[in-house]
This record gives C-alpha cells, structure tokens and sequence, in this order.
C-alpha cells in the first residue's frame, strides 16, 4: 500500500521529533517551533548556515531538515548524523541549483516543520 505524501513526512517527521524531543527536549522544540519563521524571514540557506553554527540541539535539527530533503527530494535515504556530516555539499548544491530547485528545497524543509512543530508537542505530552 502506497503512503501519501503526508504521510511520508509525518512518519519522518515522528522519528525526528521523537529524537530531537529525547535528547534536546525543549531547547529543540523552541527551535523547531521558530524554524519556518526564520526560513521564512531569512531565507533556507541562511536558516541552515545559523543551526550549523549553533549547539547540538541546532545542529540536530539541521541534519534532519539535511536528511528529510534529501530523503523527499532526492529518493536518497541517509542515516542520522549524515546530513550534517553533508553540509558543505548540500549547501554548495543550494547555491548552484536553480530558483526552482531552490524554491522545491525552501518549500519541502517548511511542510516538514510544519509536521515536526505538531509532533515535538506530541512526544512531550506522552513522555509526561
């Protein structure tokens, strides 16, 4: 049986969140609740550039948002902690790609925050 689109982002979204929630708790909710808010006000590449230098609750998020792009946008499943290691690379890839390919990535980090944000107020409620 095939999922939907949704449903591929919240299952990827609910391993995220569950691991973000786990070993950041409430340092990587504020920063998945704030994080389509600055891609919005910032931009994808800035917003990516500012988790990469920021703490491991930042740098978490960032390689998820890295895996989950990478995952939808490019049929190419990576494991935790490879899309930080993949940084450089994808942001060199953002820089050359075209405005559509960027608008693609800009708009696929926001629907998997949308679904992140809903989740990391879900695993605090259970694990409570």
């Amino acid at each position: 049986m095939t999922q939907t689109l949704d449903q591929q982002r919240a299952t990827l979204a609910w391993q995220y969140a569950t691991a973000g929630m786990t070993q950041h708790g409430k340092e990587y909710k504020g920063l998945a609740k704030g994080a389509p808010a600055l891609i919005m006000n910032s931009g994808l590449m800035p917003t990516l550039e500012f988790y990469a230098g920021k703490g491991a609750a930042a740098q978490q998020l960032l390689d998820h948002l890295i895996c989950g792009m990478t995952q939808r946008l490019t049929a190419q499943k990576l494991t935790a902690g490879q899309g930080n290691r993949l940084f450089p690379e994808f942001m060199k890839m953002l820089q050359g790609c075209e405005s559509r390919d960027y608008m693609r990535y800009t708009d696929e980090a926001l629907e998997q925050l949308k679904w992140i944000r809903q989740f990391v107020d879900a695993v605090n409620a259970i694990e409570a």
